[in-house]
């Protein structure tokens, strides 16, 4: 992994993983549904701006094709508006430490769900098992959380799905204009399903729910998405979603700090595992590993090819 890519990956792991600080500002002034349509629409407009002036600069055409307009509102879909929308739905049925978990797991599933079958399994397994050592005072699970853990199972896979989906469909010329249309169409979906579910709910204009507004819309959504989306052009999907991972140490890290509160052996040891499972995932050698394609046939004797296949997802 080139110098230039890792600063990219540790940068996109920090905004996520601090989000929550604006993001629970936000969210007590706010219904969840409004929120993100306000936040993706920020988005939307930020990164349409930028893709316009670089447009203009270059005297290229503003014109994209049907694929790219057509990827970009499956990407707002499965990408962005349904697994926000999930989560949400999700909040208060699950604890905080499970939902951590079962993110975790992104990078398993773009894994399984690609054409690869790679021996990068194991050390899935084990960020997955640092992730849960990570959060382990906030895991709990009992019969009343079935329900949230299913929706949030839903959006991790979806956000796998779309990973591998992107890294199959996006291109570089248009990458800014099709995040932008993926931010709007999100922003239009989110409108939709506040205005079914949260008519009834307040919102309160304070400053620090529109400043937290602004950080969310154009630096953690507007600005990342599109580093995402560079680093799969280089990356397989679930090295890419192993930022989940990432994520989840700083927002572990930060609330730490805040609250002064000293890190638990276990803790220690999911930071351990989990820094050591994402290195080795990036590791130089890692970013093109040899596949082998599993073939059945109704020949026995015939032996089974092996070839080298590029990802093809978000």
């Amino acid at each position: 992994m080139k110098s230039r890519a890792a600063l990219a990956f540790v940068a996109v792991g920090i905004l996520w993983g601090s989000a929550w600080i604006p993001n629970s500002v936000l969210l007590r002034n706010m219904p969840s549904m409004r929120a993100g349509a306000l936040r993706f629409a920020i988005a939307a407009a930020s990164v349409g701006l930028v893709a316009l002036v670089l447009r203009l600069r270059r005297g290229a055409a503003l014109a994209i094709s049907r694929s790219t307009f057509r990827a970009a509102l499956i990407l707002g879909a499965t990408g962005l508006a349904l697994p926000y929308a999930l989560t949400a739905w999700a909040a208060g049925q699950v604890s905080s430490g499970t939902v951590a978990v079962l993110f975790a797991f992104m990078p398993l599933a773009a894994l399984l769900l690609s054409r690869d079958a790679s021996g990068s399994i194991p050390g899935l397994v084990v960020g997955i098992g640092g992730v849960a050592f990570l959060v382990a005072n906030g895991i709990s699970v009992s019969a009343g959380q079935v329900g949230g853990i299913a929706l949030i199972t839903c959006s991790v896979v979806l956000g796998a799905l779309s990973l591998n989906y992107a890294k199959a469909h996006l291109r570089r010329p248009d990458l800014l204009v099709s995040v932008a249309i993926q931010f709007a169409f999100a922003a239009v979906l989110l409108g939709v399903f506040s205005a079914a579910t949260e008519r009834s709910h307040p919102a309160f204009w304070t400053r620090e729910a529109l400043v937290s507004l602004l950080v969310l819309g154009i630096v953690v959504s507007g600005l990342t998405l599109p580093i995402v989306y560079w680093l799969l052009f280089g990356l397989r999907s679930w090295q890419v979603a192993a930022l989940q991972w990432t994520a989840t140490f700083v927002a572990v890290a930060e609330s730490a700090w805040l609250l002064r509160a000293r890190p638990s052996l276990e803790m220690w040891a999911g930071a351990a595992l989990v820094a050591g499972a994402t290195l080795w995932l990036l590791r130089p050698n890692a970013t093109h590993p040899e596949a082998v394609t599993l073939q059945i046939t109704n020949h026995l004797s015939r032996t089974p090819a092996a070839s080298e296949s590029e990802v093809r997802s978000k």
